[in-house]
């Protein structure tokens, strides 16, 4: 997994900077209207998915294509900011992983998928947490940040810094530029999608079960999951929730 950032990463460092430059991602972002902070988010989130697509390759399974598509289709219906926009498919990877790029494109792993036998309540959950850290700007505020201050003075002058800037650090931001805090907040956001969106809230707490039993080994958790507080933590922070919202009508 660890070579699939890097060479992903070292991609992105040859192919982004043009696009990131042409929109002034740095600069909208900081200091630009809401409007132009959206469109630098969004373009941003256009091209990495880009390079992401034609790293992974295609995923021939119409089947999961359309679970995903309807999924996604549900959730974003109760997102509020009706302005946003989710796209979510699937991408190959042998390990159970999951994506959340700026701009609101969501990648599921085919081996995530099948990991949690593509149940739709789970995945509901899943894909409700990973447009919580879109929504809530997780990963664009910390790659602003991070950008702002390291390469601030080569946006217009000296593109390779900005190339060398993504080939070390910008596709681990992507991986893991969430705080334990944040990783929490994403799931409540989540979970209360999911339910509002008709899901079972207790594909919650079945998804988080399937990851207690993988134990604490970080090979067998896989990156994505070590990547998250632990599941005990995390269905203890949830259980009063989903009891809530499991008793409305």
């Amino acid at each position: 997994m660890s070579g699939f950032f890097y060479n992903l990463g070292r991609q992105l460092g040859r192919k982004v900077v043009p696009t990131i430059r042409k929109s002034k991602w740095i600069w909208d972002g900081l200091a630009g209207t809401d409007e132009e902070a959206f469109r630098s988010e969004t373009a941003l989130g256009t091209t990495l998915a880009a390079e992401l697509r034609a790293f992974t390759g295609p995923v021939n399974d119409p089947t999961l294509a359309t679970l995903l598509n309807d999924l996604c289709r549900r959730l974003t219906a109760c997102v509020r900011d009706k302005g946003r926009t989710f796209r979510c498919e699937a991408m190959h990877d042998d390990s159970p992983n999951a994506l959340a790029l700026p701009g609101g494109f969501l990648f599921v792993s085919d081996s995530l998928a099948a990991w949690c036998k593509r149940q739709p309540d789970e995945l509901a959950f899943l894909i409700g947490h990973e447009m919580a850290h879109v929504i809530r700007r997780h990963v664009w505020e910390r790659m602003l940040n991070d950008a702002a201050v390291r390469v601030a003075s080569a946006v217009t002058s000296r593109a390779g810094r900005l190339g060398g800037w993504f080939r070390e650090q910008g596709m681990g931001l992507l991986r893991s530029a969430y705080s334990r805090d944040s990783e929490l907040d994403a799931d409540e956001l989540g979970l209360r999608m999911a339910a509002a969106a008709g899901f079972a809230p207790g594909g919650a707490m079945v998804f988080l079960q399937r990851i207690e039993r993988l134990g604490s080994n970080p090979s067998e958790l896989g990156k994505y999951f070590g990547s998250h507080p632990a599941a005990t933590e995390r269905m203890a922070r949830l259980a009063p929730l989903v009891r809530q919202l499991s008793a409305l009508p």
